[in-house]
């Protein structure tokens, strides 16, 4: 016992070395896929527009990986419009996938603007005669428990399967 408390330094390099190490086998070896499933206006109330943002997580490692963080941002015609975060962590099995998404809020005033961006891009387009269309992009980042930080983005127009 008493080498133990001569060489202090020595048992907490060890302790930290330990550490470290157990903190790098958490991170995974390969980053997730993620995949925008679609966006999609789900009401209207009042000021606001909210929006779902779905996703799916595909995980290639031989552990499951926690995803602890899913955070994008909206823009419609593009004029950011939303921003929106995971709600609860998700769980994503070995060489599996899981579902995920957020919900996004955005002001009319954004909305709108974005809608009158869109009503004069089909002005100046030929008439098509199908129903109008909004365009969109997400931009995010996925944080994996560990450490990791997986970008993904989209881009389609609201209203049509995306």
């Amino acid at each position: 016992m008493r080498k133990a408390v001569r060489y202090p330094a020595l048992w907490l390099a060890i302790a930290v070395a330990t550490l470290l190490a157990a903190c790098a086998t958490l991170v995974p070896s390969h980053p997730p896929r993620i995949d925008v499933v679609g966006v999609s206006l789900d009401r209207v109330v009042g000021a606001d527009a909210f929006f779902s943002v779905a996703v799916t997580v595909s995980n290639p490692n031989d552990r499951e990986i926690v995803i602890d963080a899913l955070d994008g941002t909206l823009s419609i015609e593009g004029q950011v419009v939303a921003k929106g975060q995971l709600k609860a962590p998700v769980n994503v099995p070995a060489h599996g996938s899981a579902n995920a998404g957020f919900a996004a809020r955005a002001g009319m005033d954004s909305v709108l603007l974005a809608v009158a961006k869109a009503m004069q891009r089909g002005a100046a387009a030929a008439p098509t005669g199908g129903p109008p269309s909004l365009h969109f992009s997400l931009e995010g980042r996925a944080g994996v428990a560990g450490g990791a930080s997986v970008p993904f983005s989209r881009s389609g127009d609201l209203g049509r399967s995306n």
